[in-house]
């Protein structure tokens, strides 16, 4: 692989912004990688419009090869907008709850948890549904119970606090990881930073 050809694209994830993946992009610049920060309102527009625009972002890059690389609702985020994602390139989802999340399940049931959701809600609850990416796919999930999750839901399974493991399993994914963090501390998480590099930087069928 060419790095200097080769970019990631990082996808932050509710209620956050892209300085929330300092870690990363400075653990990939230093391997060499072209790193980008893409920004969406996670809560305040419809999500297919986020879904238009991170498409547009991927697609506008100089690079030929745009790995995609999204935490939580950025990963559902980055698996649903793959099939319009013209360049070549892999996807990291980290603690992304891709057949849906029983937090927000149990948020859409309370009036105001809901607002706080907003555009969010659907795309958190349902997951990602039917959509598959159309390249090889890492999940990297942490099952270090203490979360903002656990004031919502009570975990009876595994879980980072606020996913749980379950919510990141797929037959379609080409890797699957679980290490010992939890849901925020895995965006500053060497391991988890090394997990995705390796997947990244290997040839995959």
């Amino acid at each position: 692989m060419k790095k200097d050809t080769t970019a990631i694209v990082l996808v932050h994830g509710l209620w956050m912004k892209p300085w929330t993946f300092f870690a990363y992009k400075r653990f990939f610049m230093a391997k060499g990688y072209h790193v980008y920060r893409f920004a969406y309102p996670t809560t305040k527009q419809d999500f297919n419009k986020s879904s238009t625009q991170l498409a547009a972002f991927v697609n506008s890059r100089p690079q030929k090869t745009v790995h995609l690389l999204g935490h939580s609702m950025g990963g559902i985020l980055s698996v649903c907008t793959a099939a319009n994602i013209r360049k070549l390139g892999k996807m990291v989802l980290v603690a992304s709850p891709i057949n849906g999340s029983k937090v927000a399940n149990k948020m859409k049931k309370t009036a105001w948890q809901k607002r706080l959701l907003h555009w969010a809600a659907t795309p958190l609850s349902q997951g990602v549904g039917d959509a598959r990416p159309n390249r090889p796919c890492q999940m990297i999930m942490g099952d270090w119970p203490f979360g903002f999750g656990r004031l919502i839901y009570h975990f009876d399974e595994p879980s980072d606090g606020t996913v749980s493991v379950a919510e990141t399993q797929a037959d379609w994914l080409t890797e699957h990881h679980t290490i010992q963090t939890n849901h925020l501390g895995i965006l500053k998480n060497k391991h988890a930073m090394q997990l995705a590099y390796q997947f990244l930087s290997t040839e995959h069928e």
